[in-house]
């Protein structure tokens, strides 16, 4: 759902091109094949009887129908992502907005600011240290479901199997930490988690990737259906700014 990584995923490292390198000379005595590299294990499947219960459905049926009915959304994130042999890394914290359709922001304030836009035809990311926008049409971007649902264009149940994990240590009093698998496989993430209060809002999202890293956003001092002003979602490149579209190894048009 709400994820960082939903947004990230909407862009592709720009294209370089390898350096050109003169060709080594010829080796003195056939050089032996070079060993296969090992196949890594196969990841476990998880038993679909637990998954899809009762309880899951009608839990992940009451958040779908919560932002579902949802014209805007507000709220602070914390966002603390872990490195499976590093450990946490430095927390960063930021506003959040949506309004249906089309339109999210991002905006960190600490400890560096950027921000991650989309403005209902362009996904847009700007981090002022680097002195570069990139950018990439939302038309030409698979939007993840945990990302279209927010405005009522994705189901839940369609995408992934749910499950209650009870007792898990990321929900709190009066809320539930719900199991999200994708019915197909995902290259970018594993397992996502979503902790639901009463009435199906989430309060923290995990993201597991196949690497063992996790993504968890925390998010607060949440209000809905407020006016949000569309100039929220308009982003004009500062000057001095390089433009680029994703995939592309030059400044692109605007």
């Amino acid at each position: 759902m709400h994820t960082l990584i939903s947004l990230m995923l909407l862009f592709t490292p720009l294209a370089q091109t390898p350096p050109k390198t003169a060709p080594p000379p010829p080796a003195a005595k056939p050089t032996p094949p070079a060993a296969k590299p090992a196949t890594p294990p196969a990841e476990p499947e998880e038993d679909l009887k637990t998954y899809n219960l009762p309880d899951a459905l009608a839990a992940i049926t009451l958040t779908q129908n919560y932002y579902n009915k949802i014209n805007t959304f507000q709220a602070k994130f914390k966002q603390v992502f872990s490195k499976k042999f590093h450990g946490d890394q430095p927390a960063e914290s930021g506003v959040i907005y949506i309004k249906k359709p089309g339109f999210m922001l991002w905006d960190y304030l600490a400890p560096d600011k950027k921000m991650f836009l989309i403005d209902g035809k362009k996904a847009w990311m700007y981090e002022p240290t680097s002195k570069q926008a990139l950018w990439r049409d939302v038309k030409d971007s698979a939007l993840p479901t945990p990302v279209k649902f927010l405005w009522g264009q994705g189901k839940l149940t369609d995408e992934f199997h749910v499950k209650v994990v009870p007792n898990s240590k990321f929900a709190g009093a009066g809320q539930k930490a719900l199991k999200l698998l994708p019915k197909k496989r995902s290259p970018h993430f594993k397992i996502v988690m979503f902790v639901v209060d009463a009435q199906g809002a989430v309060v923290s999202s995990l993201v597991y990737d196949h690497e063992g890293n996790k993504n968890q956003i925390t998010f607060s001092e949440i209000s809905m259906n407020k006016p949000i002003d569309d100039k929220k979602f308009v982003f004009t490149p500062p000057k001095g700014v390089q433009v680029l579209q994703a995939g592309e190894d030059k400044p692109a048009t605007r």
